[in-house]
């Protein structure tokens, strides 16, 4: 059986969790994916995160224990961050896209006639489709208390790295992940 992620496992710089989380699996309610693109965020000294210039009301989960959701609104969508490293430095990895496994009608409904390939390939794509928003926010995502990321066991020795998308800044750190045989990916 699928089991969360432990504490330790988020407690560690996010270049070495996003592409550890990729083949993880997402879960909420009905629906679960498979975590196939991410992005690493790397606190205070990264101009990216939101974390940059310090800890605010928004950010506060941030700098807490790692392993919690950092969920924040962008227009009129939402996205879907996991807190990393030790308490007090605040890295995240953004999980940017997922391939859907179960639930795949309960997303076409919360996401509109879209073919599967587009239901998840987009942060805000999928946290439509899994009907993730502000309310997840700080949600402990080590146990299995509705949203949760569960270790699937498998590690894949094929990683694809690049630059992160939809930034202004740091664009050419070479922070996002993914599976390279995975069509559900966003940007390739």
């Amino acid at each position: 059986m699928k089991e969360p992620f432990d504490r330790t496992f988020y407690e560690r710089d996010p270049r070495e969790v996003a592409p550890a989380l990729l083949g993880a699996v997402l879960v909420h309610g009905p629906t679960s994916g498979m975590i196939v693109e991410t992005e690493a965020y790397l606190a205070e000294r990264d101009p990216a995160a939101h974390a940059f210039r310090g800890k605010t009301p928004r950010t506060a989960v941030l700098f807490g224990p790692p392993g919690h959701a950092y969920v924040y609104r962008t227009r009129a969508h939402h996205c879907l961050n996991v807190a990393v490293q030790e308490e007090g430095v605040p890295g995240c990895v953004l999980i940017r896209a997922v391939a859907p496994v179960t639930g795949i009608a309960t997303m076409r409904r919360r996401r509109g006639d879209v073919p599967e390939r587009r239901l998840t390939d987009g942060p805000a794509k999928l946290c439509q489709a899994f009907a993730i928003d502000i309310r997840h926010y700080g949600v402990d995502l080590t146990t299995r208390d509705g949203l949760a990321i569960l270790d699937d066991g498998a590690r894949h020795a094929t990683v694809q790295t690049g630059p992160r998308v939809g930034i202004s800044v740091a664009t050419t750190w070479p922070l996002r992940y993914w599976l390279p045989a995975e069509r559900h990916v966003a940007h390739l």
